[in-house]
Parts: C-alpha cells; structure tokens; sequence
C-alpha cells in the first residue's frame, strides 16, 4: 500500500480536478468583492487533524491518524508590481498511518494570487515524501497567456532539472485549488448552488464544478456548527494518489469556514476536521 501526498486538501481542498474538455472560451472572474463583503481577513489561519478510514476489508484496522495540514491566509506581498495575496499550506505526517507507510511527509506550498479575482500568479512547492524530494515552481503569464512549469529533483546533489516547459494558449484567470476555496467562501451559498472553476494542478488545466448539496450538523475538534456540504469530483494530492471524490463542509454563516473535508478513494476515505475556530 503505497500512501503519497498529504495534501492538496484541503482542503486539500489540494482540492479540485476531473476528467473533461478544456474550456474553449476564456473564463470570467466574478466581480470584486467589497473588504466587507470578504468573509475572511489576512492571518486568517485554519488547522485540520487528518485520519484515515480504511476500507470494510480491512476491518482489522481502525481509523487511525495521519497527520495535520495547515492552511493561511498568510499577508499582502507585491508581484511584478501588483498587489497580492500570499497564501501557504502545509502538511505533515504522524501517527500511527506514519508508523503503518514508514514514509514520513513534509510539504509547503506558497501561493501568490491576486486579491480581488483570485487568479493565480504563481506557485512554489516544496516536496518532501520519504526519500522524495521535489522543488516545483508554476508562473502563470496572464497576457502572454503562458504557463511555465519548473521541476527540480533535490533527492540528489546536486540538483537535477527533471522538467522545464512553457505551454501557450492558457486562460487569463486560472485558480489554484486553495485560491478557489477562499473564492467559493465568497458565494452566497444554499441549496443546489452549483460554481465553475478553472482549476490549475502543476502543468494541468482543467474545468471544474461544485455544487451545494445540503446544510447539515457536522462536528469537529472545534465544535459543531450546521454546514453546507459542496462536492465536487475529485482531489489532487493528499494521503492517496489523486483521483478520489473530495468532498467539503464550510460553516452556514457569513464566514463560510471550511471545518472538514473527505476524500473517498480506492482504500477507504481521508477526513479532516478543524482543530479550533480562527479568531
């Protein structure tokens, strides 16, 4: 049993692709929001227990812990010349899944999107999976509608370029999965609310769609709240290989926390539930 990435959540919400056609017309961002409309502010920080469900087979095996990511709202920067939003997620491993895989996860992502639409500027990973070890770095060039994508194997010394491509005809507004979820908080959410995203993952591009299924009970280390439960098709990194269904909870007030997540996939399911209320 081989346990990959632990994140890519979120919330990993990490969280949003499926198979489909590329869009053929360029997506437009929704308007801006007011400051007071925003249902979050900068430093804003969330932290989510992970565990691990196994499937029915493996009845001798309990639910067992994971490990822990982190998502933040992490402060204003500037990027050629802009405004933005620095975004960073985290994830590590622990537990007993830890002592079960023998593989222990170290990652952090840093996200620079634009505050207003939320699209993408870049993004900069740093892997560290067992004896894997990953620097990737995505530039999204909004006018040249560009995407260059950078890989660097940093198992080894020195370090080795394993990828460095360019790929034209991109989107002007593309979202990174974690840049998506503060957008979504954005909606005004009910039932059968459906949204469409241009998700970016690395060099992939695709279109995706969520949907408001109901308002539920849901309780976490943090307490319980009625949510909205929003699904879409599947999630891209994580404690499984991507692929699986990814499901999360954002709290029915004006903030629209995310207090938990799921993942369904072919060796059981991954939750996340929130530690405790940002203040």
């Amino acid at each position: 049993m081989r346990i990959s990435k632990l994140g890519v959540l979120v919330l990993c919400l990490t969280a949003f692709t499926q198979s489909g056609a590329f869009p053929q017309q360029e997506r437009r961002p929704e308007s801006a929001r007011t400051a007071a409309a925003i249902p979050y502010a900068i430093g804003e920080r969330l932290v989510y227990v992970v565990k691990w469900d196994p499937p029915w087979y493996f009845f001798f095996l309990p639910n067992m812990e994971a490990g822990e990511v982190e998502l933040q709202l992490a402060g204003e920067t500037e990027h050629e010349g802009n405004k933005a939003w620095k975004i960073l997620f985290k994830a590590h491993s622990s537990g007993t899944l830890l002592k079960l895989a023998g593989t222990k996860i170290d990652d952090e992502f840093s996200i620079i999107t634009d505050p207003e639409t939320l699209c993408t500027s870049a993004v900069s990973k740093k892997i560290r999976e067992g004896k894997r070890k990953r620097q990737i770095d995505v530039e999204y060039h909004r006018e040249a509608g560009q995407l260059r994508f950078r890989e660097m194997d940093e198992s080894i010394a020195p370090p080795k370029l394993k990828k460095d491509d360019v790929k034209n005809n991109i989107p002007s507004c593309v979202q990174d999965p974690f840049s998506a979820i503060y957008f979504l908080r954005r909606s005004e959410l009910g039932p059968r609310h459906e949204q469409t995203f241009v998700i970016g993952h690395d060099d992939r591009i695709k279109e995706i769609r969520t949907h408001v299924e109901k308002q539920e009970t849901i309780e976490t280390p943090a307490g319980k709240f009625p949510a909205w439960s929003v699904n879409t098709a599947a999630l891209m990194g994580g404690l499984f290989k991507e692929g699986g269904q990814f499901k999360i909870w954002l709290s029915a007030d004006q903030r629209k926390i995310p207090l938990q997540f799921e993942v369904k996939v072919s060796l059981g399911k991954v939750v996340g539930k929130l530690k405790s209320l940002p203040d």
